[in-house]
């Protein structure tokens, strides 16, 4: 499996966590206990400072828009979907010293 691949599978998986964690809240269980911090690992696999706390707060935003589209009822949309926020996140990536 590619980097791009497995950065991919790890915002698919973001997605569906964040569904999750959605519709937890949504039934008055609002327990912390199931975040899996994929967010923390995607932005430092695709080479994002911690510095950027702003693009952080939106990808959450965005993520969370996202799960309420109902893309997972078309598999092709959830891919696309994820390939399309790993192309955002990895425009914003910090230059390789």
């Amino acid at each position: 499996m590619q980097h791009k691949d497995i950065i991919i599978t790890l915002i698919k998986d973001h997605l569906t966590n964040t569904r999750l964690m959605n519709g937890l809240n949504s039934l008055g269980w609002h327990s912390q206990e199931y975040h899996l911090h994929l967010s923390d690992i995607i932005f430092k696999l695709i080479g994002i400072s911690d510095e950027k706390e702003e693009l952080f707060e939106v990808y959450l935003e965005w993520c969370t828009k996202v799960v309420k589209a109902e893309i997972f009822k078309d598999p092709r949309l959830f891919d696309e979907y994820a390939t399309e926020i790993y192309c955002v996140l990895l425009g914003e990536a910090d230059p390789p010293v």
